[in-house]
């Protein structure tokens, strides 16, 4: 019985190394960190569109309001002050300097506003680039991660085939307990006993469980819960 999961170990170690080559990759890693740029990048670009709308909306309002003074001025300008008295005169003239200056603020600030608007197109299209060279390095890496898949799969199908034979050959209970701990990525899930010792975790065994151990030829781990034999 623990020959058989043992050789099924084996065998299963050769799968967990083709995975980890596959997984551990240049490939994959550029595979990988590509989608994180690509992720960055877009949430980047929601941001922008964001600010882009606000700006637009900010400027909208402004520009509105240079026209309401633009026409208060022209108004003021239009006036026949040869036929007004001296008291309407200073008021027309104290309305049309705060009206001046009213459009100069607006002008400044358009300014401005311009500035970050084109500040905030540059970002836009500095994002958008690094997603498409993102993109285009990801499909690369795409395509170099596939080809060591397929070259590892005829592999990949013979062991997992010779686990087959063998699963029907071993302990139920065992084979479970072992897959479960294999899905949690706990390997090797059966180790040997190394000086008094669980060789997977390196904790030592009590008195107690040594004679358990020398009565049954295996035990569970209370600390990594691996299955210990000798």
């Amino acid at each position: 019985m623990l020959e058989s999961m043992l050789e099924y170990q084996k065998i299963d170690g050769k799968l967990v190394k083709i995975e980890k080559e596959i997984t551990e990759s240049n490939a994959k890693k550029v595979v990988n960190k590509m989608v994180g740029i690509v992720r960055e990048a877009q949430q980047k670009i929601v941001q922008i569109e964001k600010n882009s709308n606000n700006l637009l909306d900010a400027f909208q309002k402004l520009q509105k309001s240079f026209e309401e003074q633009e026409k208060i001025a022209n108004k003021f300008l239009k006036l026949k002050l040869e036929t007004e008295n001296e008291e309407t005169l200073q008021n027309v003239e104290t309305k049309l300097k705060q009206t001046t200056t009213n459009i100069l603020v607006i002008e400044k600030t358009i300014a401005k506003l311009s500035k970050s608007i084109t500040e905030t197109l540059k970002q836009f299209e500095l994002q958008k680039n690094e997603v498409l060279t993102a993109k285009k390095k990801h499909a690369q890496g795409m395509n170099v991660y596939k080809n060591l898949v397929e070259g590892k799969q005829a592999e990949v199908d013979k062991l997992k085939q010779d686990l087959q034979k063998l699963e029907k050959k071993v302990d139920q209970k065992l084979l479970a307990k072992y897959k479960k701990m294999r899905d949690d990525k706990i390997f090797p899930v059966f180790v040997p006993m190394i000086n008094n010792t669980c060789s997977g975790c390196s904790m030592g065994l009590p008195v107690k469980q040594l004679h358990k151990l020398d009565e049954d030829k295996m035990l569970e781990c209370e600390n990594c819960h691996r299955i210990i034999y000798k």
